[in-house]
């Protein structure tokens, strides 16, 4: 009966259990029911197998090398095992649609040391990666996701001169180039136009020693590479550019590429980007359709830069971050009010005044009545409790909560907090260092309606056996995670006993449980 199946449904029931990390091994059990399933679970098991294949992984692609190139690998000092004589059932290279340059080249290595060929060098794994890489290019009718972490690997190989590269490369959907001076690799990937997904690195000033100063002439040219890719896309829906940790600047024009984009676009981050004096952001204010948007570690950010954001209203925008960036409240407070209903979650992990937050929580509760998400690390007092509690009492949807910041003695506003949970709660994270007493949690847990499914309380040290005996009681039916790492006031038996009934622990350690114990001895 099951090989009577069209082949067509057989294909759409595999894909759907290869999306589902957790069903991806019983693909394995399917290649044994008989040939007509194994001929249809093969090409998609081999798509992209580096996660969940075995190391004969790397002997059963060696084996699907010609002779000659089994020679050469020889001849390089790699012993190569009797299996890799063995021709394959399948030409399972042909299969491949995912290729992770840096992934494979680690693989490889790690392989070469998981066999002990202390004879091969670095230069016969190097040779044994691009026979691999030149494999696939070749055997691949298509290639769909790209990614090099490491200019020097893109130096090293030149993948779009390979056989094949011309017919397999332009269907990349999904591609990732990171690293410095990517100008040459963007033109390179010219024959892509049908990316979907682009994450790359901005182009840096770079120092030039000989005029003492920035050299505008080589960023200009970088800056150039990255908006023609940008501009020849035909569909580009998700978009992430990169700076570093230290800051540089990225170019207006590249900004201004994005309103070549402007009916695709749905998420773009830019994260640890500085700005300087770049002309406004009419390229993102012309992303109408953008549902996803992220700066985190954005600095240089000034009201009249981002004016066009609040001009555009981008009344789809579902999801808002706004992480360790300069981003003005009065900006953040606009979206937010022109996002309106379609406001789902907002992260807002800034290091700025209570003042801050405040009028954002406000903003959320005049015109975001559908928030299933938040998360802030800008809880500092009685000020912002008060703002959570009022978020808490206006928004029926929430589904998850996650706050922490300065130490605070939460028992008067414990109970507050449990008052104003709304029944749609399901993820409960607090992570800054709380104290109360068993009282207070009662309180809270008697007045919070909410199925809690997910509890956090990773700062607070305060929790006792008479802790975990109350969230037993009141959550035992419903939680199945529960984190309190730093509960120095237990047993490791309390944790077994509650281990029983909430799937889910994440508690100290034996031995860092008994430091505590003996610190806070010490201490008192």
């Amino acid at each position: 009966m099951a090989s009577s199946l069209p082949n067509l449904c057989l294909r759409k029931i595999f894909e759907c259990i290869e999306e589902n990390e957790e069903d991806k091994p019983s693909l394995h059990s399917c290649l044994l029911v008989n040939r007509h399933w194994c001929q249809e679970v093969v090409p998609i098991l081999w798509r992209s197998p580096n996660a969940y294949m075995s190391k004969q992984l790397v002997e059963v692609y060696i084996a699907c090398l010609s002779d000659e190139e089994k020679q050469i690998l020889n001849d390089n000092g790699l012993n190569l095992p009797p299996s890799t004589e063995i021709p394959p059932t399948f030409d399972y290279s042909k299969y491949r649609r995912v290729l992770h340059i840096g992934g494979l080249y680690h693989h490889l290595w790690w392989w070469c040391n998981l066999r002990r060929d202390e004879c091969i060098g670095a230069e016969g794994r190097w040779i044994l990666t691009e026979l691999l890489l030149k494999l696939f290019i070749s055997r691949c009718p298509a290639i769909y996701r790209f990614s090099c972490d490491a200019t020097c690997l893109l130096e090293k190989y030149d993948i779009t001169s390979y056989p094949g590269a011309e017919s397999c490369l332009p269907h990349i959907r999904r591609l990732t180039l990171t690293g410095k001076r990517l100008r040459k690799y963007f033109e390179k990937f010219s024959i892509c136009h049908g990316v979907c997904q682009l994450k790359t690195y901005l182009p840096i000033y770079e120092w030039d020693t000989e005029k003492q100063c920035r050299d505008i002439e080589k960023f200009e040219a970088e800056a150039e590479g990255l908006v023609d890719f940008i501009q020849a896309q035909n569909n580009l829906q998700d978009l992430e550019l990169h700076g570093d940790y230290y800051g540089h600047d990225t170019g207006g024009r590249i900004i201004q590429a994005l309103e070549s984009q402007a009916k695709s676009l749905v998420r773009l981050k830019l994260s640890y980007v500085r700005f300087e004096g770049h002309p406004p952001f009419y390229g993102i204010g012309a992303c109408k359709n953008l549902e996803i948007l992220e700066f985190d570690g954005c600095d240089g950010l000034t009201n009249e830069m981002c004016a066009p954001l609040i001009a555009s209203s981008l009344s789809r925008l579902s999801h808002l971050n706004i992480s360790n960036s300069d981003l003005p409240v009065d900006i953040v407070s606009a979206l937010v009010s022109n996002a309106n209903i379609s406001l789902r979650e907002v992260i807002l992990c800034s290091t700025q005044s209570s003042e801050y937050l405040v009028q954002v929580i406000e903003a959320l509760v005049s015109h975001c009545p559908n928030i299933t998400k938040f998360e802030s690390n800008q809880i500092h007092g009685t000020i912002e409790i008060s703002a959570i509690c009022s978020l808490l009492s206006n928004s029926q949807q929430l589904e998850s909560l996650s706050i922490y910041g300065a130490s605070l003695d939460a028992e008067k506003f414990l109970p507050a907090i449990g008052q104003s949970i709304p029944s749609s709660l399901r993820k409960l994270s607090i992570s800054s260092e709380w104290q109360f007493t068993t009282t207070a949690f009662e309180s809270f847990l008697e007045h919070c309606k909410a199925p809690l499914i997910w509890l956090t309380l990773s700062g607070c040290e305060c929790i006792t056996d008479e802790f975990l005996e109350l969230i037993v009681q009141y959550l035992g039916k419903t939680l199945r995670h529960l984190g309190v790492y730093r509960a120095v006031y237990t047993r490791m038996e309390s944790f077994e006993k509650v281990r029983k009934v909430i799937p889910e622990v994440n508690a100290p350690e034996e031995s860092h449980l008994k430091f505590y114990q003996r610190r806070c001895l010490r201490d008192d």
